[in-house]
């Protein structure tokens, strides 16, 4: 198998790549392509790069290509990292111009490895991520094109209660659906925790909740004093009142406030790429959530959504409409809308 990475100069592509040969995931034969554009110095990064990752794992020179270009690209597997990264503080036409750069680096990906008659496998690490997927779709069958958003945002969120409750993630089951932005849905009738009944489950999610009840129009609320705690207090004070925010808005908020604080994400999306990654470099299939373009198979849903699904190196084999509560099942509506409306402003017809 060969697994593309566009941009593979950039901190997500640097750290998935260092954790894919950290853990030699790797069978010979297997193949990781290193893409930058094609420009004098694209080359000598790539060069160094593959050099440092030599000099620190035991795989040969043949298992690291390295690409230049659209026209490089020929993995059986893409991996999209494109573009400037991409903050939740960002607004207005900061935002706006952010979203429609990247989205043009990746069209010009996408012509071309459409027009040389390749269909592989896409998954998108780049924002905006459902206007990726959205966009990918548009040249390639949506059963070849998945993001990788609300699987990163279900981990965060299994993190989040674990960090709560002073125990580990791997205790933890709890899934994220929706948009990888304001209209995710974390779906607390999802949440198991290792050794714990059905009833003490149910009591503990009363009490992580604070009686929280999510929709979209809350977080955006919640976000915005959060913006203006920041601007106000010490990052000693903004920690003390973000540990008693509730943890849905801690799970929306954190990533972001880490931002502020002058730390980039690249190790959390590396991490869920490369949980993917692991299931098809082994031959086995990948369950879980990922933003996938839907045409009515999760409670009718019509759009770009992230949803749990199982996934192969053909594309995806099915989606899983899991129960859910009925307050669950009126936001979704909610975020599908909001979704729907960010993608017609990001990719008018």
């Amino acid at each position: 198998m060969k697994v593309s990475i566009i941009e593979a100069g950039g901190n997500v592509a640097k750290s998935l790549v260092s954790m894919i040969l950290a853990q030699r995931l790797m069978a010979s034969g297997d193949v990781l392509q290193l893409v930058e554009e094609r420009e004098p110095r694209s080359y000598h990064v790539l060069e160094a790069l593959r050099s440092d990752l030599l000099d620190s794992v035991g795989v040969g020179a043949e298992q690291l290509e390295l690409a230049f270009g659209p026209e490089g690209v020929d993995g059986d597997v893409v991996v999209v990292t494109l573009g400037i990264a991409y903050s939740l503080g960002l607004k207005g036409d900061d935002k706006k111009a952010t979203c429609s750069f990247n989205l043009d680096q990746v069209l010009k990906y996408a012509r071309s490895i459409k027009a040389r008659g390749m269909e592989p496998l896409f998954v998108v690490a780049s924002e905006p991520m459902e206007a990726t997927v959205e966009l990918l779709t548009r040249y390639f069958p949506r059963q070849k094109v998945v993001g990788i958003g609300s699987l990163l945002d279900s981990l965060r969120f299994r993190k989040e209660i674990a960090l709560t409750l002073g125990i580990p993630r791997s205790h933890v089951h709890a899934m994220v659906v929706g948009e990888h932005g304001p209209c995710m849905v974390p779906l607390w009738s999802s949440v198991r925790i290792l050794g714990m009944s059905k009833e003490d489950t149910r009591e503990t999610i009363n009490r992580l909740r604070k009686g929280w009840h999510y929709s979209s129009s809350c977080l955006v609320e919640a976000w915005g004093d959060v913006m203006d705690l920041v601007s106000r207090k010490s990052p000693a004070e903004i920690s003390k009142v973000f540990n008693e925010l509730p943890l849905c808005v801690k799970l929306f908020m954190r990533p972001w406030l880490a931002y502020q604080m002058g730390v980039d994400s690249f190790f959390g999306p590396a991490g869920a790429v490369f949980r993917l990654l692991a299931a098809l470099l082994r031959g086995e299939p990948f369950f879980g959530p990922l933003q996938a373009k839907l045409e009515g198979e999760f409670y009718g849903i019509d759009t770009v959504f992230g949803v749990p699904l199982v996934l192969t190196i053909n594309g995806i084999l099915g989606m899983m409409e899991i129960p859910l509560w009925e307050e669950e099942r009126v936001v979704l509506e909610v975020a599908s809308e909001g979704i729907r409306r960010r993608l017609k402003e990001l990719l008018p017809e």
